[in-house]
């Protein structure tokens, strides 16, 4: 993360993951077929690479 935006998450419940960047925030979030994330996955190798196959298969 090289910038200082990041989401107003005001429901935890929706919170997937979150990232300590000196301050804790919401980096994933996620609500029944909604998922968005507060990186690029494509660019994290072979760990992004997985997360977007996993998320392509989910039914």
């Amino acid at each position: 993360f090289v910038h200082s935006y990041n989401v107003a998450n005001d429901n935890k419940d929706d919170c997937v993951a979150t990232t300590d960047y000196g301050i804790d925030y919401t980096s994933v979030a996620g609500n029944g077929r909604v998922f968005g994330v507060q990186f690029h996955p494509e660019k994290s190798q072979v760990h992004g690479l997985r997360l977007l196959d996993n998320f392509a298969h989910l039914r």
